[in-house]
């Protein structure tokens, strides 16, 4: 099996410390080999090991530091799995890091209809090696995405990356049974999303890691499974 490493991103104060410890733990107990662990974060000085703290670079808001992850100069060079701080993951995760090339979610409500036109991808977990091309795509039109963004403030890092894909012709996104919603299940489609109905608060069948975009997160949700294996 690779040695392959995992990262998550830790800026601004959205998410206690905790979450980063919560992630790596759930990640020990779900995979079977040994891996680094680094937290790409604006305070190094919260974490030590065995999280491997590394700087982010300065001037990124929120989300748009997620585009790091591909620049060759941040991280080690080698292939990562990354994951967002607001998954819980619920059984063994060696077939995610055995995904061949580009691993990412197909969208949970969009997933044929990009905003930029295209498919459309969740970036809550990624299985991937530093493209610069992707880097280079990400800078070069940064003054495109701004003024998106103005008019659509949820567009960011995954819009970015499902356009690339897109003339890409990229078609390598992961298994739709390992990865589901806490709020719109396992299916992919459009859906009547109420606050009060959660409908992934099932643990479905084949499932490894549930998502909690939006809110809640799972600090929030008292169901046990929840519990269990987040913390």
């Amino acid at each position: 099996m690779q040695n392959i490493n995992v990262v998550c991103i830790n800026w601004g104060d959205k998410y206690p410390v905790n979450y980063v410890t919560y992630l790596y733990n759930m990640i020990k107990r779900h995979r079977s080999q040994p891996f680094e662990f680094y937290c790409l974060t604006d305070n190094i000085h919260h974490y030590q090991k065995p999280i491997i703290p590394i700087k982010l670079l300065s001037g990124y808001q929120g989300w748009w530091n997620k585009m790091q992850l591909f620049k060759d100069d941040i991280l080690p060079i080698g292939e990562y799995l990354y994951c967002d701080l607001d998954i819980v993951i619920v059984d063994n995760i060696d077939c995610i890091f055995q995904h061949q090339g580009f691993g990412i979610i197909r969208d949970f409500v969009n997933p044929d209809h990009n905003i930029l036109g295209g498919k459309e991808y969740n970036s809550s977990v990624m299985r991937f090696t530093q493209n610069m091309a992707l880097w280079h795509f990400f800078q070069k039109n940064i003054s495109r995405w701004q003024k998106i963004q103005k008019k659509i403030p949820f567009f960011g890092d995954q819009n970015v990356i499902g356009s690339f894909l897109n003339q890409q012709n990229y078609s390598n996104a992961f298994p739709d049974e390992w990865i589901w919603s806490f709020k719109v299940g396992v299916s992919r489609g459009k859906h009547d999303i109420k606050s009060n109905i959660w409908l992934g608060k099932e643990i479905p069948k084949h499932g490894k890691i549930c998502v909690f975009h939006g809110n809640p997160k799972p600090s929030d949700v008292d169901i046990a499974w929840v519990t269990q294996h987040w913390c």
